[in-house]
């Protein structure tokens, strides 16, 4: 009898990667630039402070920091030659702020904040990034998102103008507005609600909806369709 001996099987477990906490110490801030493809959380009411979960490479590579009262999430700069490694853990960025009146997203990150109260608040997106935004409470709003991006708003302002340019989307029917001002250029969607009055204008073939039943002044040059219920 012939007897093969068939070398023992070596069995391979994938043990999932395992995520690397970083803290970091920073100063005092009231805007936000996010610079690059990151998930970004940010609570405000509390002490100024950084946290970021993901693998040490995509650590390695993220630089948080302050320049005058601009917090500034990045990638930092790669050396000649150098290629970014593609992260094997999602990163996350948990941020806290006593105050905040700006916030800015370019790229293709994700910011959300929550609550956001000033007398003024600026909110912009450029790209194909998102921001989300609860609990605004403010005096004066604004907001721009050029590109394929997304804002998304609830709370309550005295006064919002809102700007779009391209196929991007402003979802902000949750957030009540005393008077609005809203203005699209291509073929995204504006959502908004008024109390009072809204003044909204479309030169691209995007649609516009006005919630809240205002007194309605509405001007449309490129075909797209205006929705606004006037009392």
């Amino acid at each position: 009898m012939i007897r093969l001996l068939l070398p023992p099987l070596l069995v391979l477990t994938a043990f999932p990667a395992q995520a690397a906490d970083r803290t970091y110490s920073i100063g005092s801030f009231d805007r936000i630039r996010i610079e690059g493809p990151y998930e970004v959380k940010l609570t405000t009411g509390k002490a100024p402070g950084g946290r970021a979960s993901g693998d040490d490479h995509a650590l390695d590579a993220l630089v948080i920091t302050v320049e005058g009262q601009t917090m500034i999430v990045r990638a930092r700069v790669l050396a000649v030659g150098e290629s970014p490694a593609p992260p094997k853990i999602p990163l996350v960025i948990t941020l806290t702020t006593p105050d905040l009146r700006a916030a800015n997203v370019n790229g293709g990150g994700r910011l959300v904040i929550a609550p956001m109260v000033n007398q003024r608040i600026d909110l912009s997106v450029n790209g194909a990034g998102g921001l989300s935004v609860q609990g605004i409470d403010a005096d004066q709003l604004n907001v721009t998102v050029i590109g394929a991006g997304t804002m998304t708003l609830a709370g309550r302002v005295g006064r919002a103008r809102y700007q779009l340019s391209g196929p991007g989307t402003i979802e902000a029917t949750a957030l009540i507005a005393k008077d609005l001002i809203g203005r699209s250029e291509g073929n995204g969607e504006v959502h908004v609600a008024a109390r009072y009055t809204a003044d909204v204008s479309s030169t691209g073939l995007g649609a516009i909806t006005v919630a809240g039943k205002p007194a309605c002044r509405v001007q449309s040059s490129g075909g797209g369709p205006i929705l606004c219920q006037s009392k």
